[in-house]
């Protein structure tokens, strides 16, 4: 007699999903395991000799009186041991009609909510519905269907929207003030990041992340872009800023009809643009944390007993973050040879106040203009009219 011993829950189901209980007692209700992940090579299950295997662990479902293997797709006879069965990609795990299959592409046939939860998945995820205000989903290529509303979307490679995204005006620290002196990042309410390209029809008061390319097929309202290719926005970019080290081309128009700021830095690693951001916000922090319990030292000798160790840490850390700051500067001085190569092509119109970097040079467009790039010349930030081709009569 022999034994299918699981190393997953063979009865495991999406529809019938509960919030695990910390070991403090607290339950999140954003955090119910909606898939049961595996990778390649992952073991899922071995038949063992039913006489070494606990009474009261068996399940008689999966005793047999042969060596049962049921082998189902993208699982395989693990090539150095025969009695167990492993997954050959990356996906999540589950019985097929008597058989342990993997899934590469995991359907979400609806919005991802409280009824799922957040959703971390190894392969590739598509959402047939919106991701919904407060929840997140993490993947390898991300497609979503609907709306990504005040949602954070995260892809190893990319991401594709159907419908746009819209967040709300504000922003929350992600960590919470407890622990920002280690993570004071400030999060906006929705954030999309891949590992390589994006493609939207739209966004609004969002902060997107793109290592490869961006495209909006409309409009990009008071949002905050950081890409590490190329950027183009077939309707208005207005509102907001760009960090980008590629070429940036606005064909509808380029800044607000109400001169509110719209920004576009280019010549260094957007990504570093980022990291100097958090580095800030960090130090800030960390001064404000010091003048506290320095103020809370200086009360008396007890207090001071108390604060001084507090005051060290605070010190500690800010010589670290000052450390980092001045590593990254010297770097952006280090990307300055790649401000040359940098284009803003804006076919339709660019308004006034709108603000353009390029390296070190900078320009604040005073008066409306159209159909011109901006580059770099001279180390100055020129314009030159769009030369178009004329279809030969």
């Amino acid at each position: 007699m022999y034994y299918l011993h699981h190393y997953f829950n063979p009865d495991f189901s999406h529809m019938h999903l509960a919030p695990p209980e910390e070991k403090d007692g607290i339950i999140d209700q954003r955090y119910l395991g909606y898939v049961q992940n595996v990778v390649a090579g992952q073991v899922l299950a071995e038949i063992i000799d039913l006489e070494k295997f606990p009474d009261f662990r068996r399940d008689p479902r999966f005793i047999y009186p042969k060596r049962h293997f049921p082998v189902g797709p993208n699982c395989a006879p693990h090539p150095e041991n025969p009695d167990k069965i492993v997954a050959s990609v990356n996906g999540y795990v589950f019985y097929n009609e008597g058989l342990i299959s993997v899934k590469k592409l995991l359907n979400v046939r609806g919005n991802v909510g409280f009824h799922t939860g957040n959703i971390f998945f190894v392969g590739d995820l598509a959402v047939h519905g919106d991701v919904q205000t407060g929840f997140s989903v993490h993947a390898s290529n991300i497609l979503v269907k609907g709306h990504i509303e005040s949602a954070k979307v995260k892809a190893l490679r990319d991401v594709v929207c159907l419908a746009g995204l819209k967040g709300a005006n504000t922003s929350a620290v992600s960590d919470g003030p407890e622990n920002a002196e280690n993570s004071d990042e400030v999060i906006p309410s929705t954030l999309i990041e891949a590992g390589e390209n994006i493609r939207i029809p739209f966004c609004e008061h969002v902060q997107i992340r793109a290592r490869g390319n961006l495209i909006i097929d409309g409009s990009c309202l008071h949002s905050t872009l950081y890409v590490g290719g190329n950027l183009v926005v077939k309707g208005r970019l207005q509102g907001g800023a760009v960090y980008a080290n590629g070429l940036v081309y606005v064909e509808g128009q380029l800044g607000s009809d109400y001169s509110m700021p719209t920004k576009v830095m280019m010549g260094y690693n957007p990504f570093d643009f980022l990291t100097l951001q958090k580095l800030e916000s960090q130090i800030a922090y960390l001064k404000a944390k010091l003048d506290y319990f320095e103020r809370m030292a200086a009360r008396n000798a007890v207090m001071e007993q108390e604060y001084s160790p507090r005051v060290d840490l605070m010190q500690r850390k800010l010589r670290i973050a000052h450390s980092r700051r001045a590593e990254l500067w010297r770097k952006f001085a280090v990307d300055e040879k790649n401000a040359p190569k940098c284009r803003i092509v804006v076919p339709g119109r660019v308004m006034p106040g709108s603000e353009i970097g390029i390296g070190r040079a900078f320009l604040k467009l005073m008066n409306f203009d159209e159909n011109v790039t901006f580059s770099l010349y001279d180390e100055e930030i020129v314009s030159t009219p769009i030369r178009r081709k004329h279809a030969k009569a």
